[in-house]
């Protein structure tokens, strides 16, 4: 399911007439497959996988001895503020380009890094 938000942020992303609305899905899917990939790495581990969108939380709770790299740690800290607001944006709260990017960026690097822990 990870992989599916993955692509659906690229789809999005492909398109050059991608309007804020598009590119605030884009950030939520990619959070979307942050959280689905941490919640895969505690339920592969036995561990409770708290019913949170904060992904960064959820990293928390990942065991040390596994080593998560800072990088990652970051990346999902900086995908939490999407798991809810892109689904109800405000008025005057646009999403551009380069954010969407780096959102996507972000829900890459934890999906690789938990390929490495738990294969697909």
């Amino acid at each position: 399911m990870a992989e599916a938000d993955l692509a659906v942020t690229r789809l999005v992303l492909e398109r050059q007439d991608a309007t804020s609305e598009m590119l605030g899905l884009a950030c939520f899917h990619s959070q979307q497959a942050a959280e689905k990939a941490i919640k895969a790495v505690l339920t592969a581990l036995d561990l409770p996988a708290p019913r949170t969108h904060d992904v960064g939380l959820l990293a928390q709770n990942v065991p040390v001895v596994l080593n998560m790299p800072m990088a990652v740690l970051a990346a999902c800290e900086a995908l939490s503020d999407f798991g809810v607001g892109p689904r109800y944006p405000l008025p005057g709260r646009l999403v551009v380009r380069v954010v969407a990017e780096r959102a996507a960026v972000d829900g890459l690097t934890v999906c690789r890094w938990v390929n490495t822990i738990i294969g697909t």
